[in-house]
């Protein structure tokens, strides 16, 4: 079966999750018949959101919060449901150049789907069976951007509390020196002029630099000549200079560091909302 042998019953919509009460629209996708094939993006089938997130046409889904995933789009959007008080974050496991990531989600993925060959089945079944899942709280996205050199920055999109409370140590951190110099030159004028002006100029800057740090990053990254190359859901940031490496091992991570943690051997399945014995 093609890809084109599955339609939606109605284009994708963009949903707001605080109006969207326990999840989805019903009936936004049918299922069809599989014979054990795992679904991938279809050609033409990318959506605008799922696309800002770098996810690619024939990226091949292959588990949805842990879990080996093998029914249709109908079963696909029942996942995507969500009772009251749930946290809409969902973690899902693509399979692409030979190479499983993760990425997390905080809205149902838009994008139509068609079916794998039987060949990339069997490869991505295969990298599942050592794919390794750490504690789900502790998975954040990274954005990783390449230039024309595959040289690639990891951006991690989590709050950084420094940014608040020393700006300019942040900026030095992340090596942000056009930025770091207008917060001196702020500080230095300041201080000379009153010292109270000071005072009320760092608290203000500390919170802007807080509030907009990841466009900050990204705004720099984007001049510095890099683009979106992907979005990856890890633990640690290690791991993802070590996937961007097996996607593709033309690429080399600016700044990386040089210990690459060994993954752990167990393999663990996610269960969201999970409580620990003796909770």
């Amino acid at each position: 079966m093609s890809e084109e042998d599955f339609t939606t019953i109605e284009d994708p919509v963009d949903l707001d999750l605080s109006e969207a009460g326990d999840g989805l629209p019903t009936g936004q996708y049918e299922d069809f018949e599989q014979n054990g094939l795992l679904l991938k993006i279809a050609t033409d089938g990318i959506s605008v959101q799922d696309y800002v997130k770098r996810l690619k046409e024939s990226d091949i889904l292959v588990a949805v919060d842990g879990e080996l995933f093998l029914e249709g789009p109908a079963e696909l959007e029942n996942r995507f449901r969500m009772e009251a008080g749930d946290e809409a974050k969902w973690l899902l496991t693509f399979y692409r150049d030979g190479q499983l990531f993760d990425i997390l989600l905080r809205a149902p993925i838009q994008s139509q789907f068609g079916l794998a060959t039987e060949q990339e089945t069997k490869w991505a079944l295969e990298q599942f069976k050592t794919h390794v899942y750490g504690e789900f709280s502790e998975y954040q996205n990274y954005e990783v951007y390449r230039n024309g050199s595959n040289i690639c920055d990891i951006l991690s999109l989590e709050k950084d509390p420094v940014a608040f409370i020393l700006p300019g140590l942040w900026c030095l951190k992340y090596r942000l020196y056009p930025p770091l110099a207008a917060l001196l030159a702020a500080y230095l004028t300041t201080f000379f002029i009153n010292i109270f002006l000071f005072v009320i100029t760092y608290l203000i800057l500390s919170r802007f630099v807080y509030i907009s740090q990841d466009n900050i990053m990204r705004s720099f990254t984007l001049y510095a000549g890099k683009n979106h190359y992907m979005t990856i859901a890890s633990t640690n940031e290690n791991d993802v200079s070590a996937i961007v490496k097996k996607i593709d091992p033309s690429n080399k991570i600016r700044y990386e560091r040089n210990a690459i943690r060994k993954p752990r051997v167990v393999h663990k399945v996610i269960v969201k909302g999970a409580t620990t014995p003796g909770e």
